[in-house]
């Protein structure tokens, strides 16, 4: 008798911890409240930039065809994810509401310092913060063009060519998963869209 109730109350146990877990991955699925705007709008930049995560890297891309000229590559340009809603996506496979991504463009340059062969990042050029929030008006997806020293951007107006792009070759839920190794591995097969995955 007492082995039968051991085993119920294992089991509620169990059941009860599983449930915990359910509702700790349902909150965190919610929304990250991160972005901060000014009176009139316009996103302010994060004061954090730097501890962002890394998702990818490229140099030269362009979604043009034209000739590469391998004297003279184009820009490096790296994508970060805020910290917060990267640490959601991993938990729950999902962006949330408020989740942003920093597209930062360099110049490239080469026989600087020690450097012989190959290029090297100059400083910044500008960089452009893409927020995901359906709770907000208009597509979900927002785009904030920076100067490299800008302290707020105005997002670019509905329907602009950067949210088209986005949401017609998009991966994953309006972003360039595909080009993004830190994530793309944890989307499952059957969420990438194949059309932006080739």
């Amino acid at each position: 008798m007492r082995t039968c109730k051991n085993l119920w109350v294992n089991r509620a146990m169990v059941l009860a911890g599983a449930a915990s877990a359910m509702l700790a991955v349902a909150a965190l699925a919610d929304n990250v409240d991160v972005a901060r705007f000014t009176a009139d709008g316009q996103l302010q930049r994060p004061s954090d930039l730097d501890q962002w995560v890394f998702l990818g890297a490229s140099l030269g891309m362009g979604y043009n065809a034209r000739a590469f000229d391998p004297n003279a590559p184009g820009q490096f340009q790296v994508v970060l994810m805020e910290p917060q809603a990267y640490r959601r996506f991993v938990a729950t496979g999902a962006y949330p509401d408020g989740a942003m991504f920093l597209l930062s463009f360099y110049d490239s340059e080469q026989k600087v310092s020690i450097n012989r062969s190959g290029f090297v990042q100059r400083d910044l050029d500008s960089f452009e913060i893409h927020l995901i929030d359906r709770r907000r008006p208009g597509e979900g997806h927002y785009f904030f063009p920076f100067g490299a020293t800008d302290e707020q951007a105005k997002v670019l107006p509905a329907g602009n060519a950067c949210i088209t792009c986005h949401l017609k070759d998009g991966a994953f839920d309006g972003t360039f998963a595909q080009f993004y190794p830190t994530i793309r591995q944890r989307i499952p097969a059957a969420r990438l869209d194949k059309r932006g995955a080739n």
